[in-house]
């Protein structure tokens, strides 16, 4: 564990992406309380006609007069959480059905996977449309939730082929000639030994699923008003208002790409360190 940190800190890279998300986690969840301005109050003087950055409001309001700073921070709070939190569901998910499908073996490991095959042929972005249209809900919960199910067969594959590596290390036999039960040996050895690519991939994946929420909202389909979140910030920044406000455009859209950036550098160093060639 203290070499792979040490490699992961050789990485420049890596240390400036864990820097600029911690930046941004310590913005995004302390900022709101520092910030004097609600993020969702409108502004009925200036309504329709977006302020420009001041000394009152720091990245100036938007079409209604809101404080575009305090729904920044309150929608990356969402945003972030919702890559988070779809990223454990994944894990989670892929984690246990990628581990049982290599220790399993034979058959019942080939229809496993042929059924991670055929969910990898489902394009996921219309399939969260199609499903929030069926359900005929927006909610953020489902969002989140579609979004972990749907993002969990990478991590199978990658879980699967560590487990049929280790299944045949010196250690599992050890504990198979002692009768240690498949639930145990799965859970207490394979499991643990199996996470560190598993690592790299939530890494990339947290930035996908921010990146994916912003295309929902962006489109209407994701987190709704009056909650903020960078996506739907994005798509409150219309067309007409680009020109004459364009930090409308700029904030949301520069804190996504900064957040994306941050966590595939971070992804690189933990490649980087987890892999001892």
């Amino acid at each position: 564990m203290r070499g792979a940190w040490h490699r992961f800190a050789r990485e420049r890279q890596a240390v400036v992406g864990l820097t600029a998300v911690a930046f941004i986690l310590g913005g995004v969840i302390f900022g709101p309380f520092l910030v004097p301005h609600s993020p969702i109050a409108i502004e009925h003087a200036v309504l329709g006609y977006p302020q420009p950055p001041s000394w009152l409001h720091w990245l100036g309001t938007d079409l209604l007069g809101r404080d575009v700073l305090a729904r920044a921070l309150v929608g990356g709070r969402v945003s972030i959480s919702v890559g988070i939190t779809a990223m454990l569901i994944a894990i989670f998910f892929g984690t246990f059905y990628g581990a049982i499908s290599g220790m399993a073996g034979g058959v019942i490991d080939a229809l496993m996977m042929r059924i991670v095959d055929a969910l990898f042929s489902f394009p996921t972005f219309f399939l969260i449309i199609t499903v929030e249209a069926l359900l005929n809900r927006f909610a953020l919960g489902i969002i989140v939730l579609i979004l972990g199910l749907l993002s969990w067969m990478s991590v199978a594959r990658l879980v699967r082929a560590e487990v049929l590596s280790l299944r045949e290390r010196e250690f599992i036999e050890a504990a198979r000639a002692l009768g240690v039960p498949p639930l145990r040996m799965l859970v207490r050895h394979l499991i643990p030994n199996a996470l560190a690519p598993v690592i790299v991939t939530a890494t990339f994946s947290i930035g996908d699923n921010i990146l994916a929420e912003a295309g929902l909202s962006y489109l209407g389909l994701g987190v709704q008003p009056p909650m903020p979140s960078w996506g739907n910030m994005l798509q409150d920044a219309l067309l007409p208002a680009v020109r004459s406000a364009p930090w409308l455009v700029v904030t949301p859209g520069l804190l996504i790409v900064i957040t994306l950036v941050a966590f595939a550098l971070i992804g690189e160093g933990l490649r980087a360190a987890v892999d001892v060639k």
